[in-house]
């Protein structure tokens, strides 16, 4: 699980970045809050959904053949019917995946789909204050793109690790 919150979280992060001059901080912050409660609200509804369905003893069979592309189709549709971008899609296919494979009841999977949603909000949060930071930095202009915005990730990623021995 750590996994998928610092990969996502970081290409969450990365896709909607503009300049960071051109928005304010606190744009940032509620966009990264209402796209960690989407993914919630998304995750959440297709485990409950899939869990649903698989109580229903005549299509049983049906269920453990197609237990990637339904909810795979579920992520798609969602997500476009929220007109979501593709990374969007694949954090929520990623999440509802993972949590499925490790067999946990709807319950615990909802819980763990929250505790992953606010790991990426946390992890895109952390990556934005510490864009902003590079911004008033006495650094060179050419190392403030990539280089800088990956070791940044990486660091972010080093002290999440240690949070997720925790959580996990």
């Amino acid at each position: 699980m750590y996994f998928l919150i610092i990969t996502f979280g970081f290409l969450l992060a990365m896709r909607g970045a503009r300049s960071a001059p051109l928005q304010k901080p606190v744009e940032g912050l509620k966009r990264i809050g209402l796209e960690a409660m989407d993914l919630f609200l998304t995750v959440s509804l297709i485990l409950a959904l899939w869990a649903f369905v698989a109580t229903l003893e005549k299509i049983q069979p049906v269920v453990r053949d197609f237990s990637i592309l339904g909810p795979g189709l579920a992520a798609f549709l969602l997500s476009r019917y929220q007109k979501k971008t593709d990374v969007f899609f694949l954090s929520v296919m990623a999440s509802v995946f993972m949590i499925n494979a490790e067999q946990y009841g709807p319950l615990q999977g909802i819980l763990l789909a929250g505790v992953v949603s606010a790991g990426i909000a946390l992890f895109q949060v952390c990556f934005l204050g510490l864009r902003y930071k590079l911004l008033f930095a006495h650094m060179p202009p050419s190392m403030r793109g990539w280089p800088s915005l990956c070791l940044l990730a990486g660091f972010i990623a080093l002290i999440l690790w240690s949070f997720g021995g925790l959580v996990f």
